[in-house]
């Protein structure tokens, strides 16, 4: 048999292949991975590595991610109901009405005897009775009473009157008296948001030219008449002149300006005097000076006749 080139060549090209097809992926992958990577005999190593590579290479190349916003989240408003004021209530609690005497400022004369009302409203919750005391709590004392019982009970919601004799200082000044409610438990109590604060009384007092004069009736019967009852300016002749109400058997803390006097009194309905007198039955003089109480000035001796006037 005559071999011929192109027989030849035909043989080495199949030759050529199956040892082309016998070779490992890896040596053809070797340019690929560049001169530094070594070639392995382990293809499954080999690809391994590849594989690695490629997903650094990815890795490093991928685009960067911008963060995305935090979004606000709005949180509905919620609505918190205020807080209920509550109504404070004391059993024991005074509202302050109105001074029915001696209005605060008023002028009086040193050493003069008064008396003085306030009128208040209970507006706590507790019944007063009349063991609840009107007490001196601080300020200046005017006189020596400190404690007066309440005139009966005060329901809640009604008002009473409550009254103290106090006397005026000697000297002459401005003067504060501060005065409270006492409970039966002895706890003070007044008026104003936390029912604590003290009324009081407040006076001027000055040497004026008045004196006070203070006496009784001993008129002949049980109970006297309405009565005329009259001051006679010795030296000048002029009277001072007060209407007495019917079984009022004295009187007090009149005032009449300084000098010396006499005092008597009538009786229209009975035609009947009556007179302060000597033993002698004259009517007896007194003197007034400012600022002094003058005592015992007793109306006396009643008769169908005027008195006459004696030393």
């Amino acid at each position: 048999m005559k071999i011929t080139t192109n027989t030849i060549l035909i043989l080495f090209g199949v030759i050529a292949l199956v040892m082309f097809a016998c070779l490992p992926l890896a040596v053809f992958a070797a340019p690929l991975l560049g001169q530094d990577q070594p070639v392995s005999g382990d293809s499954a190593a080999t690809v391994q590595a590849m594989v690695t590579q490629t997903i650094v290479a990815m890795t490093q190349n991928a685009p960067t991610q911008t963060p995305i916003p935090a979004t606000a989240t709005s949180i509905p408003p919620t609505n918190t109901p205020l807080p209920t004021t509550t109504a404070v209530s004391y059993c024991d609690w005074i509202t302050f009405i109105t001074d029915v005497t001696i209005p605060d400022g008023t002028k009086l004369m040193s050493g003069e005897t008064f008396t003085k009302t306030w009128r208040l409203k209970n507006r706590g919750t507790c019944t007063w009775t009349s063991d609840y005391m009107l007490v001196f709590t601080g300020g200046d004392q005017m006189g020596g009473t400190t404690a007066v019982r309440l005139p009966g009970n005060v329901a809640p919601g009604q008002t009473v009157d409550v009254s103290v004799t106090l006397t005026a200082p000697a000297d002459q000044g401005r003067y504060t008296g501060y005065w409270m409610l006492r409970n039966t438990s002895g706890v003070l109590f007044g008026y104003g948001d936390n029912a604590n604060k003290a009324f009081y009384v407040g006076i001027r007092t000055e040497d004026l030219p008045y004196g006070i004069v203070t006496g009784n009736f001993y008129y002949p019967s049980e109970y006297n008449p309405p009565l005329i009852l009259y001051f006679e300016n010795a030296i000048t002749g002029e009277t001072i002149q007060f209407s007495i109400p019917e079984k009022n058997p004295n009187y007090s803390n009149f005032l009449l300006p300084n000098g010396t006097y006499y005092a008597y009194a009538w009786a229209p309905g009975y035609s009947l005097q009556g007179a302060y007198v000597n033993e002698n039955l004259t009517m007896r003089p007194f003197v007034i000076r400012a600022g002094q109480t003058t005592y015992g000035i007793n109306i006396t001796d009643w008769s169908p006749y005027p008195h006459s006037r004696g030393q």
